[in-house]
This record gives C-alpha cells, structure tokens and sequence, in this order.
C-alpha cells in the first residue's frame, strides 16, 4: 500500500461519513455545527495523512526507527492537533461542542485506518 492508497481510502471513509452525516447535522444544528465539525474533520485529515505518510516510511527501517517514528510522530502530531483546536476555537468562534466531538470521532476513524495499515501490510513488504 502507498500513500495515494491511503488517502483513497480515507476519502471513500469521508465521503461515505459526510453523505451521511451533514444534512442531520445541519437540521439539528444549523450551519455553525456543520461548519466546525467541517474544522475538526480538516484538522483530523491532516493529521491522518501525515500519521500514514509517516508510518509508510517508517515500515521499511530497522525497528527502533520505526518505534522512534511511530510514537514521536504520534505524540508530536497529538501536540499538534491541539494547538490547532484551540487556535480554530480562538480564532475562528466555532461551536465548542461540535468541534470537540467531531475532532474526537474523525481522531479515532483515522487511528483506525492507520490501524488497518499496519495489520494489512505484510511485514516483510516494502515500498
């Protein structure tokens, strides 16, 4: 699996998310909610995509680089994200609750993801 791979399949699961999602939460919370969990679901994005860019690279090396890799990255891209939240709350006036639960619910779609990754990948594969 490459990159390109993984963000196919973390579109098809927003998309899919999305199609489902967004007209019940705009009737239930009007443009406001819709609009930060739209933050929250960006922020998560980036964040899935740079953990999946990084794990990819990191499968192929020794394994403390992995391990280095993969919880260094971890922690610094939680730091991150954040950063980011309050910065969106801030800056930006979202909704608090809806930005706070839709960043926790794309958070664990995209560890999920990143979990499927790892175990679809055979282990002496690399690319």
């Amino acid at each position: 699996m490459n990159l390109m791979q993984f963000a196919g399949q973390a579109g098809l699961v927003l998309v899919v998310i999305w199609g489902i999602g967004s007209y019940p939460l705009y009737v239930c919370g009007g443009f406001d909610v819709v609009r930060s969990a739209v933050v929250g679901c960006l922020i998560c994005t980036i964040n899935g995509l740079v953990g999946g860019g990084l794990a990819l690279w990191a499968m192929g090396k020794d394994h403390r680089t992995f391990m280095m890799v993969l919880f260094g990255g971890m922690g610094i891209r939680l730091v991150l994200v954040l950063i980011f939240f309050f910065l969106a709350l801030k800056l930006a006036e979202l909704h608090v609750f809806s930005l706070t639960l839709s960043l926790f619910l794309f958070y664990v779609v995209f560890q999920v993801l990143e979990i499927r990754l790892f175990i679809r990948r055979p282990s002496g594969e690399t690319s």
